[in-house]
């Protein structure tokens, strides 16, 4: 029972190192971006910590001539953190990408956020005025001035943040990441 146990994970070993042959690690760099489209609505009022999202790959990803993300591959991520709205605030949120599945059932490890306006903090950003006050201004020579509006510091309630079905979104990778590509 042994010797036939030692001999099929020699032969499963020497098949796993024979498939590997025909693939070459191909290395995608830290820093560099993706797009992405939202499968569905994302937002801040709905979600919380731990959910799952999906995007979908809009185009072919290459390094060199290698295809190293096909077409509508599927980008896996996790909400990271929740920060509801209050009064003068937005809602915000932090949308981790930790997988990329590509049409034939691959595989790979990603290390990635999903990052707008600047950040991969999603939302967080002022809420509208609510009141506005009138102000005299003398603009150049003019002998009588104009009454406007002028925003004051008083802001309202934060609304819920959305990324909306089919909306494009950056991802931004966070390490290096290695793909095995089929060798031409």
């Amino acid at each position: 029972m042994i010797m036939f146990l030692s001999v099929v994970m020699f032969q499963s070993t020497a098949n796993s190192e024979t498939e590997l042959r025909n693939y070459k690690p191909i290395n995608l760099a830290k820093g560099a971006f993706l797009k992405a489209i939202s499968l569905r609505d994302i937002s801040t009022s709905l979600v919380k910590a731990g959910d799952i999202q999906y995007f979908i790959n809009p185009e072919d990803v290459f390094v060199g001539e290698s295809n190293i993300i096909p077409k509508n591959s599927i980008y896996l991520g996790e909400v990271e953190e929740v920060i509801e709205a209050v009064e003068g605030i937005n809602a915000a949120m932090k949308i981790k990408i930790y997988k990329v599945i590509t049409p034939d059932k691959r595989e790979f490890s990603m290390d990635a956020y999903i990052y707008r306006n600047g950040s991969i903090m999603i939302g967080g950003d002022l809420a509208e005025v609510a009141y506005y006050t009138r102000m005299a201004h003398y603009p150049g020579t003019w002998k009588y001035g104009a009454l406007q509006f002028v925003p004051t510091s008083i802001r309202a309630q934060g609304r819920p943040t959305v990324i909306k079905t089919g909306d494009e979104v950056t991802i931004i990778i966070n390490s290096d990441m290695s793909i095995f590509a089929p060798v031409k």
